[in-house]
């Protein structure tokens, strides 16, 4: 028996392998204590991933440590420790879960990788997501409700129906049966953007349609002043309350937004665009889709152009094309005027975005350079800008 522990904001996570029985029980009992001691207000969760068996002598102590701590959970039970503990009751006394089914990627066909986790094709009928976070299921949990919520709304969406194992981490499963995302078509046929972008802005529009209820999701016009609020320092105190108030000026709505929606997040089965990847649900005006889109197709890699090819695997002349037809099929219109304008509107928000991350990482490669461009990118444009409104 071997017994590790980590802990997590205001939760010790106590690891046991192999097994307990009368034979170890005791000294069990003492490094649980011990652990518990050390960490007093938080909360116990044993992780029982790589707990074999467990006696009669190990069901007391479960009993002691619940009565020292009423909510005590445990978690990653395989079946057979979790059929001894629900013919004993304790199912019924704690918070017992069972482990989830392993999966591996092996050999999987690689479709995407984006902030939080990396998407796979695991076979012709499942799509694998994985998450870099090795304490990703309250992300995982938070994810499969947000796509539950814009199911129910109307939005097309594929919901997650699995939670699973991937190496130490967590993964999701959905059944998406033969389907491809818009960045597999564009990199096909990089010539002819036309239906990608029909696709594209056909979904993102009936996103935009939706009004969600009060409180479902986050509001991004509040995410957004506190962005501001951030990089106050950073930028001119007059381009500072200039932006602050254009942002403030933007109505208060509850349309749906998707919040990182570029072409990998956009799969098509049958002929139908299907939202995935859920986690950045939230609600407002779509300028801050906008700000967003703009940082995926051009923002990030402005200063390192290949940036774009390891994100989206196509390069950044394409998605410049692609991100200037998605604008004029959303504003229905060829008007090079207007569309510029929404394109200046939009890496406002972009670029304040991009500021905060790069303040934020003062450490990370090429980050003083990265700052002086967004700064003096940003600054310009709020000159030259006196509405965020389209």
């Amino acid at each position: 028996m071997n017994v590790t522990y980590r802990t997590d904001k205001n939760i010790i996570y106590i690891a046991v392998e192999g097994r307990i029985d009368a034979s170890n029980v005791s000294d069990v009992e003492k490094s649980f204590f011990e652990i518990k001691a050390e960490n007093k207000d938080k909360h116990t969760v044993i992780d029982a991933d790589k707990l074999k068996y467990i006696s009669s002598a190990g069901l007391r102590l479960l009993l002691k440590l619940r009565k020292d701590e009423p909510k005590l959970a445990i978690i990653n039970v395989a079946p057979e420790v979790y059929d001894v503990l629900d013919m004993t009751g304790f199912t019924d006394m704690l918070t017992v879960e069972k482990a989830y089914r392993r999966m591996s990627v092996e050999g999987c066909e690689f479709i995407a990788k984006g902030a939080n986790g990396a998407v796979y094709r695991y076979d012709a009928e499942t799509i694998l997501k994985t998450y870099h976070s090795k304490d990703a299921l309250p992300e995982i949990r938070q994810e499969r409700e947000n796509a539950r919520r814009a199911f129910v709304l109307g939005v097309n969406t594929a919901i997650p129906y699995g939670i699973v194992r991937v190496g130490e981490g967590y993964g999701t499963v959905t059944e998406l049966l033969d389907a491809v995302n818009v960045t597999r078509l564009i990199i096909n046929n990089p010539e002819n953007l036309e239906k990608p972008a029909e696709y594209y802005v056909e979904l993102l529009k009936s996103i935009h349609a939706v009004e969600a209820d009060e409180g479902d999701f986050p509001d991004m016009r509040e995410t957004a002043l506190s962005w501001v609020d951030f990089i106050s320092k950073h930028i001119p105190a007059e381009q500072g309350a200039k932006l602050c108030d254009m942002i403030r000026q933007i109505p208060k709505t509850n349309n749906l937004l998707h919040g990182d929606y570029h072409t990998n997040n956009v799969m098509i089965q049958n002929g139908e665009p299907l939202l995935i990847d859920l986690d950045t649900l939230c609600v407002g005006h779509p300028i801050f889709e906008f700000g967003s889109m703009y940082n995926a197709f051009l923002g990030f890699s402005e200063l390192n152009h290949d940036e774009i090819k390891k994100f989206m695997g196509y390069d950044r002349e394409t998605s410049g094309r692609f991100w200037n037809l998605a604008l004029r099929k959303y504003l229905g219109t060829e008007d090079a005027t207007a569309i510029a304008q929404l394109e200046n509107k939009a890496r406002i928000i972009g670029y304040t975005r991009l500021l905060r991350r790069t303040i934020r990482r003062p450490d990370e490669q090429g980050a003083k350079e990265r700052k002086e461009h967004y700064t003096k990118q940003l600054t310009a444009l709020i000159d030259k800008v006196d509405t965020l409104l389209f």
